[in-house]
């Protein structure tokens, strides 16, 4: 395209497809400037100069002007291309060829001034459209009202028909029309637009601005007919870029046959830059708010599985119960739970399900419900975790299982029977020695057909069992050393006569000291239980 083209529709003030408007002399050049020139050149010429309007009015004219009357001296036209833009005057009785001359040099002097004048106008208003359409994308998280007024927009700054914008989808491949300006529903709903199958698109996703001639005859327009319905002639489609992410293309027609010219194919790859940034920042924005919903989701489900464990240890004659419970996301896969069992039976309970987070909270649920629906019904420990153990296994996938420790304490505290399935076997310390419940079998989840024992105990005055899961044991500080079961023997010798409240949070603070400041990466939970003297 020659610079031309454009400019002609910039100095009408339209392009071929609105009424056009042509700018008078006076509003492109201000009436001071028109002085200022007419004094200048007048000095040059033989007589004073003139300058009129279109229709033959003064609008720069020497005091007098009105007695010397209009048809006197030599008059040229102000042009640029077909538009007559006004006329400079030479009012000269009898003028030269010289002063002809002169005043026909002056008059396309004037008309390049208007047309330079018209261009710079042009150009700040493509500019400021620009600028408008990154504050309309800064301004609205509404993806199609961004993209029907950015093709709006396109529309009015370049002059053109009609524009249509597409969003690729990168799974299918396919253009999805997005946003659109003067193109018909029936246009729009054409068929399926492929990259696979339309050159043009495939040209332009790679980094080109493509150029139409003539959409009705193009042969790599895979709808010409709609096109010439439409009235669709010369186009451009331009790749919507915005920091190395391609998201589709922006296309603009003509109803007549245009060239575009260099700047304009430089403005819609502008335009369709910002546009493809409100892609980008919408699907940020969308992301973000789903994170966020997501987030209160998982807050809310914390909160309810916060319900789901115990907030105070239950009452027994002889037991005194303590327990921390710290998961390190909104979620967590431990869990332990106290139950108040028939005759004055206490079961305590502690779990760890493989994973953490929403999937590790569901199967605590799960092994949770299952263990209170066959707690109060079932008496011997083994098969109550084996109807747990067969009920995560209908549940479950074959990398899904837990560890848990179950065990009941006598009316009068004088007995512990347990069943540990897979768990980090609990600690009981009788004076100095510590003994590690381990009877039981697997874990559950994994073999329906799994058998388990149960192991049974007599307490004794002073005995304290610590039930732990492995977040304790396999806490890791910044040389990536796990704390262990030997700091935690060496830590519940150390706070040994405490409440056994107080000995569950001491054992706790233990492990984040042995950590420091390093992330928290598995829950902990810790549960204690101290047995007191009887005849108190």
């Amino acid at each position: 395209m020659t610079a031309d083209a454009g400019d002609s529709h910039a100095l009408a003030g339209s392009g071929s497809n609105r009424a056009k408007r042509v700018f008078l002399l006076h509003e492109l050049l201000g009436q001071d400037t028109l002085s200022q020139l007419r004094e200048g050149f007048s000095r040059l010429c033989e007589g004073p100069l003139a300058f009129l309007n279109p229709a033959g009015d003064p609008v720069s004219a020497p005091a007098g002007y009105g007695a010397i009357g209009p048809h006197v001296g030599y008059r040229a036209p102000i042009r640029w291309k077909s538009h007559v833009l006004g006329y400079v005057v030479l009012l000269a009785v009898a003028p030269s060829e010289r002063g002809i001359q002169f005043t026909e040099l002056v008059a396309g002097v004037v008309g390049y001034l208007c047309h330079q004048e018209s261009r710079i106008r042009k150009r700040v208003s493509e500019l400021t459209a620009v600028y408008d359409l990154g504050g309309l994308v800064a301004g609205t998280t509404d993806l199609t009202a961004v993209l029907d007024a950015a093709a709006s927009k396109v529309c009015g700054v370049m002059n053109v028909k009609a524009a249509g914008i597409r969003l690729l989808n990168p799974v299918t491949g396919v253009l999805v029309i997005s946003g659109s300006c003067n193109l018909s529903a029936d246009y729009l709903s054409k068929g399926v637009i492929r990259v696979a199958e339309n050159p043009i698109d495939r040209e332009a996703l790679s980094g080109k601005v493509v150029y139409i001639a003539d959409a009705g005859s193009d042969p790599r327009i895979r709808f010409p007919e709609h096109a010439r319905r439409e009235g669709l002639v010369s186009g451009l489609c331009s790749p919507m870029t915005y920091r190395g992410e391609t998201v589709g293309v922006i296309r603009v027609y003509t109803d007549a046959p245009y060239r575009f010219s260099p700047f304009e194919i430089e403005l819609l790859r502008a335009v369709a830059s910002q546009v493809a940034g409100a892609v980008i920042n919408s699907r940020l924005i969308a992301e973000r708010m789903a994170s966020q919903l997501q987030q209160r989701q998982l807050h809310h489900a914390g909160q309810v599985q916060r319900r789901m464990i115990p907030d105070r240890p239950p009452d027994h004659v002889r037991i005194e119960f303590g327990q921390v419970y710290e998961p390190s996301l909104e979620l967590g896969g431990d869990f332990f739970d106290f139950l108040t069992l028939g005759g004055g039976n206490v079961g305590v309970a502690i779990a760890d399900v493989v994973g953490k987070g929403l999937p590790g909270a569901l199967m605590m649920a799960s092994v949770r419900s299952a263990l209170r629906a066959h707690a109060h019904s079932i008496f011997d420990l083994d098969e109550i975790v084996g109807q747990v153990n067969r009920h995560m296994c209908r549940d479950t996938q074959i990398s899904e299982f837990a560890t848990l420790f179950y065990g009941v304490f006598s009316p009068d505290g004088s007995r512990l029977t347990y069943c540990n399935a897979g768990h980090n076997p609990p600690l009981l310390l009788r004076g100095d020695a510590f003994r590690e419940l381990e009877t039981g079998g697997m874990v559950i989840g994994v073999d329906p057909a799994a058998r388990f024992d149960r192991g049974v105990i007599d307490l004794r005055t002073g005995d304290i069992l610590v039930l732990y899961t492995d977040g304790v044991t396999e806490a890791l500080d910044f040389n990536d050393v796990a704390y262990g079961v030997d700091r935690l023997r060496e830590s519940i010798l150390r706070y040994r006569d405490q409440s056994a409240m107080t000995l569950a949070n001491q054992l706790l603070w233990d492990v984040r000291r042995f950590i420091g400041l390093s992330d928290q990466g598995d829950d902990i939970t810790i549960v204690v239980a101290r047995v007191g003297d009887p005849s108190r």
